[in-house]
């Protein structure tokens, strides 16, 4: 008789290693100093200072780029990433929210620091 698992269950007991795993390298690391630099969010933060790099590194130059533009959407470029965001879906979708699809797909969630400089940037009437 072949046993079969459902996706579900890998994923949630893949996530439940990652977890463990994060847990003891937390427990290791807090014991040592950290020398990672905590990330600073700008008070004033612009599109190409701080969001296109964000941007750039997560979807604006693979998925997004204006040669590929997945779902027609292209990110490329100020104009379209404000577009994205004045829609209220790129937000959204950078905070994994219910109703829409979670970006990057395939790949992490951005960090917090990274969506917050996003949504500061937003809040604050899309500097370029």
């Amino acid at each position: 008789m072949k046993k079969t698992i459902s996706l579900t269950a890998l994923a949630a007991f893949c996530g439940l290693i990652a977890l463990q795993t994060t847990t003891l390298t937390s427990c290791k690391s807090s014991q040592k100093a950290s020398t990672a630099a905590p990330v600073v969010i700008p008070d004033n933060p612009t599109y190409t200072a701080n969001v296109k790099p964000i941007i750039d590194a997560s979807c604006g130059t693979k998925c997004h780029s204006a040669v590929k533009k997945a779902h027609d959407i292209d990110l490329s470029n100020y104009e379209s990433v404000k577009e994205a965001c004045m829609k209220d879906k790129l937000l959204s979708t950078i905070k994994h929210e219910a109703g829409v699809k979670p970006m990057p797909r395939m790949a992490p969630k951005l960090s917090d620091a990274s969506i917050a400089i996003i949504e500061k940037w937003i809040n604050q009437g899309y500097a370029q």
